[in-house]
C-alpha cells in the first residue's frame, strides 16, 4: 500500500513538471514570435538566365595542364587479376518444377 502511494506521488510530480515545461516553452515561443524581425527572408531570388551561369567560350587548356598527371598525389595501383567465377553446384535428383497450366475459371 505504501508503494502505491509513492507511485501516485511520483506520477503527480512528473505530470506537474511536464505541464510547467510545456507552459514555459509556449511562453518562450510566443516571445520569439513577437520579437522576430519583419523582413521577408529568404525573399525572392534575383532573375537570372542559364546563359549567365556559363561563359560564352570554354577557356583553352594551358600547356602545363597537359604535362601534369591526372592525380598527382595518388600512386597508380596494379591491375588485379581475379580468379575465374566458380560454376554453380548442381543437386542430383532435383529439378525445378514446371508451371502448371492455368485452368479455365467457371
Amino acid at each position: 500500500m505504501v508503494s502505491s502511494k509513492n507511485a501516485r506521488c511520483t506520477a503527480f510530480l512528473f505530470l506537474a513538471v511536464l505541464l510547467l515545461s510545456c507552459a514555459g516553452m509556449g511562453r518562450a515561443a510566443r516571445r520569439l514570435e513577437e520579437t522576430a524581425p519583419e523582413d521577408n527572408y529568404p525573399g525572392e531570388a534575383p532573375e537570372s538566365s542559364p546563359e549567365d551561369d556559363y561563359p560564352a567560350e570554354a577557356p583553352e587548356p594551358s600547356p602545363e595542364h597537359e604535362l601534369l598527371p591526372p592525380f598527382p598525389g595518388f600512386p597508380s595501383f596494379p591491375k588485379v587479376e581475379l580468379p575465374p567465377m566458380p560454376e554453380m553446384p548442381t543437386i542430383p535428383g532435383f529439378s525445378s518444377p514446371e508451371p502448371e497450366p492455368e485452368a479455365d475459371k467457371p
